[in-house]
C-alpha cells in the first residue's frame, strides 16, 4: 500500500533526507566523514535493530550509531572504494498509519563512474548497487491549545535489514571485518 496521503509522503521525505546525509560523506575527507556519520545518525531512532546476514545488533544511542557509522565510511576509505554513495530508487510500502517500511538501492560510486555513465561509455563501472530495507516510524499528537497542527513526537528508522548491503561489500572487499 502506498499513497500521497497517510505515512509515504512523511516516510519518502525522511528517506531523501536521510540520503542527503549519506552523500556528505562523498568527498572521503575526514571532516566530510564525521559530518556525514553524525548527519545519517539522526535519522535512527534509539534502540535502532540492524538485521544483518544473520546477525542481530541493537544500536542504543545516536553516539553509539555515530561512532558505528564513522567507523564503516572509514573503512571504506581504507578499502579503497570510497564514500560516494548516491540513492538511486526508493519505494515505500506503508503498515500503519505510522509506519512503514522503505526499501531503498543505493550505488557506491567509485573513482567518479556511476553504473549508468559507464554503460553509456561502454566501460564497466567497478562500483556496485544493492538494496536495504528500512523501518520508518513517525507517531504524532495534536498541538496544545486547540492547535489544528500536529507535532512529531518521534520520527526515525527502527530497523534496518542489511544483508544485500554486506554481502555485495564483502563479494569485492573480502578482508573488510579485518580493516
Amino acid at each position: 500500500m502506498s499513497s500521497n496521503t497517510g505515512i509515504s509522503p512523511h516516510a519518502t521525505s525522511f528517506t531523501h533526507s536521510y540520503a542527503t546525509a549519506t552523500a556528505l560523506a562523498a568527498s572521503g575527507s575526514p571532516t566530510d566523514l564525521s559530518a556525514s556519520a553524525k548527519a545519517m545518525s539522526t535519522h535512527y531512532l534509539p534502540s535502532l535493530t540492524s538485521f544483518t546476514l544473520g546477525t542481530t545488533t541493537t544500536i542504543a544511542s545516536c553516539t553509539e550509531a555515530t561512532t558505528g557509522t564513522l567507523s564503516h565510511l572509514q573503512k571504506l576509505v581504507l578499502a579503497g572504494v570510497g564514500t560516494d554513495i548516491r540513492m538511486i530508487r526508493l519505494a515505500v510500502k506503508e503498515i500503519s498509519e505510522c509506519a512503514a517500511a522503505v526499501f531503498v538501492t543505493w550505488e557506491l560510486v567509485v573513482d567518479g563512474l556511476s553504473q549508468v555513465e559507464a554503460e553509456k561509455l561502454g566501460k564497466k563501472a567497478r562500483g556496485w548497487r544493492w538494496r536495504n530495507c528500512y523501518g520508518y516510524r513517525r507517531m504524532t499528537r495534536k498541538g496544545e491549545d486547540g492547535e489544528e497542527e500536529e507535532v512529531v513526537v518521534k520520527e526515525g528508522f527502527e530497523y534496518i535489514v542489511s544483508d544485500d548491503e554486506v554481502g555485495e561489500l564483502i563479494k569485492r572487499v573480502p578482508k573488510y571485518f579485518e580493516l
